[in-house]
């Protein structure tokens, strides 16, 4: 009897321990894609910065959707690393309804950012040796950063504008960066803000 109560308490016993194991692995993973993806946005928003930098009208790009990156996989819609399907179009909207549920009471002011697709592609294209690169899909988009006071979103008027860049990874991971940048006087871009965006 006593040696089937000790039989039962060590079954227990591992059994507890099998799933301490396998939850601790869950999370590390679940860290590691978060950081995977956190890392890749940052790599798209330099990435969307240095083509930026060779346009010298920023209003076009704010203003004409089909002005893209060289960062430009031409999907339409796409298959990211947790295997679901997804259009841009619908990220797109996305990103506006996130952009104007931010704006609060004022979401129909006239310099609201206007959000236009500028970058997409896996990470695979950015990279020299895609075959070390996480599973990961790379989004950018621009917007006219509404301070001009213009009233005009598609049009840029004092040489700033937002950049969201986003990366969808395993495990449905997701993260984004946000940054105004602006051109200095030698066509060098500065970030004026940056965040991180959940």
């Amino acid at each position: 009897m006593i040696a089937l109560v000790i039989t039962m308490l060590l079954a227990v016993l591992g059994a507890g321990l099998l799933t301490l194991t396998s939850t601790e692995t869950m999370i590390a993973a679940s860290y590691r894609h978060a950081q995977e993806a956190s890392y890749g946005a940052e790599a798209a928003l330099e990435r969307a910065m240095t083509d930026l930098a060779t346009i010298v009208d920023w209003s076009v790009v704010v203003a004409t959707p089909n002005v893209m990156s060289a960062l430009n996989d031409g999907a339409s819609s796409v298959r990211v690393p947790d295997g679901r399907v997804v259009s841009l179009a619908s990220l797109s909207a996305e990103r506006q309804r996130e952009s104007d549920d931010s704006a609060g009471p004022a979401v129909y002011r006239a310099d609201n950012p206007q959000w236009r697709l500028f970058a997409h592609a896996p990470i695979q294209d950015l990279l020299s040796s895609p075959a070390t690169a996480p599973p990961l899909y790379l989004l950018v988009w621009v917007a006219d950063d509404g301070r001009d006071g213009d009233g005009d979103p598609a049009r840029d008027s004092n040489g700033r504008v937002i950049v969201h860049a986003e990366a969808l990874g395993s495990g449905a991971a997701r993260r984004g960066v946000e940054a105004v940048v602006a051109r200095s006087g030698n066509g060098v871009l500065r970030v004026l803000e940056w965040r991180r965006r959940p």
